[in-house]
């Protein structure tokens, strides 16, 4: 299937995005995030997510990135997404000029790991 703007719905819209046929752009505000319930107890659940229903038992696509990277931590990535208790995020994350770095994050019942 085709995505076009009628299928895409948002959880937390952005204050700036843009959407056209080929790209999608979102900017963030800083300290936005999606982790949950970890052992050092950091919580944050307020990032923006642009999502796609899909009756599809299996499903693929492909997502090319491209992030201006200024802070550590900085992310930029995707997410299959349930609810707020349930999700995975994989992105790239700034950690320096010389590092970036790959990362996954699986929520399950409001735990992050």
């Amino acid at each position: 299937m085709k995505w076009t703007a009628e299928h895409l719905k948002w959880t937390r819209e952005p204050e700036h995005y843009a959407i056209t046929e080929d790209r999608i752009e979102i900017i963030t505000q800083p300290h936005t995030d999606l982790w949950q319930r970890t052992y050092y107890h950091f919580r944050n659940d307020n990032a923006p997510v642009l999502q796609m229903a899909t009756d599809e038992k299996y499903f693929s696509f492909v997502a090319k990135t491209e992030f201006e990277s200024k802070h550590r931590y900085d992310q930029c990535g995707i997410v299959v997404y349930l609810d707020s208790e349930n999700w995975l995020k994989a992105s790239m994350e700034y950690e320096n000029e010389e590092i970036q770095r790959l990362g996954a994050v699986v929520t399950n019942n409001g735990y992050s790991d």
